[in-house]
């Protein structure tokens, strides 16, 4: 009886109970390796979800701080003239027109709907390679700032060749070319002597009150749009057939390379489908009692597009909105939301039917502070 037993014992599992067995641990991986597989897709879309967000608040960002930063002209209270007609924001050769382009802190271009390019037909941008169609996606809009650099060049620096600068007082303003003269304590950035004075009596043109030249910095012209692709392989980094389709916001900046004056385009955010901007006149009262000027510091209207040079003198404030959109295609989602893109009577609206992008549309208001400071009543 125990030998039976035993014998029994030593068979081990029977083909059911194997089958059986295979059977449950299949069920096993199977269950695991689908939570293996959502795990991963999830943490997927929630680090695409995190990238976008980041990118579109990051755009917000950049485009805040400059455009707050528009109007600063060192130490300069008196802005020049208004020019004749609006300034070419691509102007490179002409000292003077960037000198008259500084009565304009701001300067926008606008795209009527979102299916044509804004229009700069009449600036140089198409001319030099750097906004043509192919590098200027339908819809959005182009805006210009411009500014002093908020760092001044140190004495004994020198200065790029023939890049620009501003040297300012509150009433005296001069635009020149670096040279490879270093910056002394009286003289101009072009070399020649900007301070003749030796008391602290009144300053002498660009000469301040204790005998020493102004501060010199650079001239800085950001020209913000969106391109149709993230790296682009045509001249000076224009989009071309075949690069990426990754609409992202870039900037153009003025520089200067190798001595030869040019604007370099420098991708900032990848994702941003739209740019749109809205500014903020101040036109009431017409002239100040106290400052002599026009308006109070404080925002009368909003426009989507200021038409004429008096318009655009008068802006204090931008409202910009931006269209952020994931890198990457989620599977199996479709995009079917309605997006606003402006506050201004009609808004564009735009739908991505059936679109597999998750998108978010940001949106901030912009004080300028200089050119607002400048008009506000004590």
């Amino acid at each position: 009886m125990k030998s039976r037993i035993s014998m029994a014992r030593n068979l081990g599992f029977s083909l059911i109970e194997l089958m059986i067995a295979l059977t449950i641990g299949l069920i096993l991986l199977t269950v695991l390796s689908l939570i293996l597989v959502n795990s991963y897709e999830s943490n997927r879309e929630l680090q695409k979800t995190s990238q976008q967000i980041e990118n579109g608040r990051f755009a917000i960002d950049v485009l805040s701080q400059n455009i707050r930063h528009a109007g600063f002209y060192g130490h300069l209270f008196a802005l020049p003239a208004a020019p004749g007609s609006l300034p070419d924001p691509c102007e490179l050769s002409s000292l003077t027109a960037l000198r008259d382009a500084l009565a304009l802190p701001v300067q926008g271009y606008r795209a009527a709907d979102l299916t044509t390019r804004a229009d700069v037909s009449s600036t140089t941008c198409i001319s030099k390679g750097l906004l043509t169609n192919a590098n200027l996606k339908p819809g959005s809009d182009v805006v210009v700032v411009r500014r002093a650099s908020t760092q001044s060049v140190t004495v004994g620096a020198v200065p790029n060749l023939n890049d620009v600068y501003i040297i300012a007082t509150g009433l005296g303003l001069g635009v020149q070319a670096g040279t490879t003269s270093a910056i002394t304590s009286t003289s101009q950035v072009d070399g020649t002597t900007a301070c003749t004075a030796t008391s602290t009596s009144a300053p002498l043109g660009l000469c301040r009150q204790n005998g020493t030249a102004a501060p010199i910095r650079k001239y800085v012209v950001q020209i913000y749009f969106v391109a149709p692709c993230s790296s682009g392989s045509g001249t000076n980094g224009v989009c071309t057939t075949g690069d990426d389709t990754i609409p992202t916001l870039k900037r153009l900046d003025l520089t200067a390379v190798g001595g030869t004056r040019k604007f370099e385009i420098v991708p900032l955010v990848e994702g941003i489908e739209y740019l749109k901007a809205e500014f903020g006149l101040d036109t009431v009262p017409s002239t100040a009692s106290v400052t002599g000027l026009i308006g109070d510091g404080i925002v009368d209207t909003y426009s989507a597009a200021p038409a004429t040079v008096a318009d655009w003198t008068n802006v204090i404030a931008a409202k910009v909105f931006v269209l952020a959109r994931n890198t990457d295609p989620t599977t199996g989602y479709a995009d079917i939301k309605t997006y606003a893109l402006g506050s201004i009577s009609p808004v564009l609206m735009t739908t991505a039917t059936n679109d597999t992008y998750k998108r978010h549309a940001y949106s901030t208001t912009i004080r300028l502070v200089n050119p607002a400071g400048r008009r506000e009543i004590p």
